[in-house]
């Protein structure tokens, strides 16, 4: 999930320097030859010398050549992103706002488990994009009130691929596009469009299936209010092993426990919360995720 850049010495600096040390190579054998060997290895400790100088002059310029290119490119790969995410806004500000906070929310949970920071850049992106494949799906379906039928969830559930191919040709996205991808599996392997079962399931989807569904129980949608942190919290633990990774479940608990999550939360007899899984637990979806 990491971007690498490589680092290329240029040519033309390249053939200065061979062509510098031919030269302190036979500016050497002349003074070796009409002066004295200790005459040459002192001219040539001198021409070695400005030769090394030079040489890290010309490498800390080329070094902040490429940086000055990479801020760039990182400059407008954030511009393609933040393009991304508007446009899912104009379709639907109740999503784009949903996206925001889910991508908030998966940032803290991938730093309780220690996730290295530019793959947690990587989840993010993956997060506020979720749903940017959702762009190729009709308005008729996005908008419509009440349940979609059958003909209408085959298509809505296409969305995870068609995000997916729109990140693959994205400068920097295809590791987002990988979570994209996967974003409604889940852990148990009732999910789509590929049915992955656990640690298949890459590490950033198993972060955002907790932190959609939160986000997606505590807020108010047209169909239904919304739960209360303490419920929230309950059915996400109901939830490990069938619907969510559990270990993704305990950095969202310890999260939540330290109140970076929610308002602090306690069981209403003082007892811990199980991690037992319930399988009869719902899968938590809707339109809107």
């Amino acid at each position: 999930m990491q971007e690498r850049t490589s680092y290329h010495f240029p040519l033309r600096q390249t053939v200065a320097l061979a062509a510098k040390l031919i030269f302190v190579g036979l500016a050497l054998g002349v003074i070796t030859l009409v002066v004295s060997p200790l005459a040459a290895a002192i001219v040539g400790c001198f021409l070695l010398w400005g030769a090394l100088v030079q040489t890290v002059q010309t490498l800390h310029e080329v070094q902040d050549t490429k940086a000055s290119e990479i801020a760039d490119v990182r400059r407008k790969h954030n511009s393609v992103i933040a393009a991304m995410a508007s446009a899912i806004g104009l379709k639907d500000d109740m999503r784009a706002g949903h996206a925001l906070r889910v991508s908030d929310l998966a940032s803290i949970i991938a730093q309780q488990m220690q996730v290295r920071p530019e793959d947690v850049q990587v989840i993010q992106r993956a997060t506020v994009l979720a749903d940017v494949g959702k762009l190729e799906i009709a308005e008729s379906i996005l908008s419509k009130e009440g349940e979609l039928n059958e003909d209408e969830w085959m298509e809505m559930r296409r969305h995870p691929e068609l995000g997916s191919r729109i990140l693959a040709d994205v400068l920097h996205l295809g590791d987002a596009g990988e979570i994209v991808l996967a974003h409604h599996e889940r852990f148990g392997g009732n999910g789509y469009p590929h049915g992955l079962k656990g640690e298949d399931i890459p590490l950033g989807a198993r972060i955002y299936a907790v932190a959609d569904s939160y986000i997606a129980m505590t807020s108010d949608r047209p169909h239904r209010k919304k739960m209360s942190h303490d419920k929230a919290r309950r059915e996400i633990l109901r939830s490990s092993m069938t619907q969510f990774d559990p270990e993704v479940v305990r950095a969202f608990i310890r999260a939540a426990e330290m109140g970076l999550i929610g308002p602090p939360s306690e069981s209403a007899n003082g007892d811990e919360l199980s991690m037992e899984p319930f399988p009869e637990s719902k899968l938590v979806e809707s339109k809107f995720s």
